[in-house]
């Protein structure tokens, strides 16, 4: 009875059977046996079932919920290689996934020469990689698309009163003028401007394709 329940993958039973039969005959090596099987089936059947979970969260790019499973598996059985394996590709994946979700939630930060790199060497990674997913391939689309935006400049109008300097932080001094248009690329800008005898101001302004670029006033009027 043992044994026909654990070839139905009645676990249940088969353990009941097992434990009637080693109370029946406490002697012998058959109902042990019958255990250790049992205890051997259960944990190959755990195995499979979480491989196969594993293998269904990687199809669907569902790479941290699959880390979770790897690790459950290495805790079964620490020496097994596809779990070894399947770990170390989903947590790498998970990273890359990470890193380009970052970039594509705050676009403007793509204006930095130090970002547009990391972003650009992020799409050269992910086109290396050959066949990818909808989920990696979508991300990749959208930095593309976001890198483009990056590169492309727009015209910004700068007011001020012919008195007072400006500069912009990481572009340049200007010098005093009542108007100057200058082409910035999208992202975040701090403006200021200092005159003698005047408290200096400091005007932060974003520049996005998006938004709609008002002429920036930057002038010391308090004294």
């Amino acid at each position: 009875e043992g044994f026909d329940a654990l070839f139905a993958r009645d676990f249940p039973s088969a353990r009941a059977a097992f434990n009637a039969a080693k109370a029946l005959n406490p002697k012998s090596q058959q109902p042990a046996d019958g255990l250790l099987q049992l205890d051997q089936e259960i944990r190959l059947s755990q195995i499979r079932q979480l491989e196969a979970e594993a293998l269904q969260l990687d199809s669907v790019e569902q790479w941290e919920a699959s880390i979770v499973v790897y690790e459950d598996v290495l805790k079964i059985d620490p020496d097994l290689q596809f779990a070894q394996t399947g770990l170390a590709v989903a947590n790498s994946r998970a990273r890359l996934h990470g890193r380009l979700a970052d970039l594509i939630a705050d676009p403007d930060t793509l204006s930095d020469q130090v970002n547009i790199r990391k972003a650009t060497s992020l799409l050269l990674d992910v086109t290396k990689m050959g066949a990818i997913g909808p989920r990696l391939n979508d991300q990749k689309s959208e930095l593309s698309r976001l890198l483009k935006r990056a590169a492309t400049p727009l015209q910004v109008q700068l007011l001020s009163d012919n008195l007072t300097n400006v500069a912009i932080f990481k572009v340049g001094k200007f010098g005093t003028f009542d108007q100057y248009n200058i082409d910035l690329r999208p992202g975040v800008y701090v403006a200021v401007g200092n005159r003698s005898g005047y408290r200096d101001v400091r005007i932060e302004f974003r520049v996005a394709p998006e938004v709609e670029m008002k002429p920036i006033v930057i002038q010391c009027e308090e004294s």
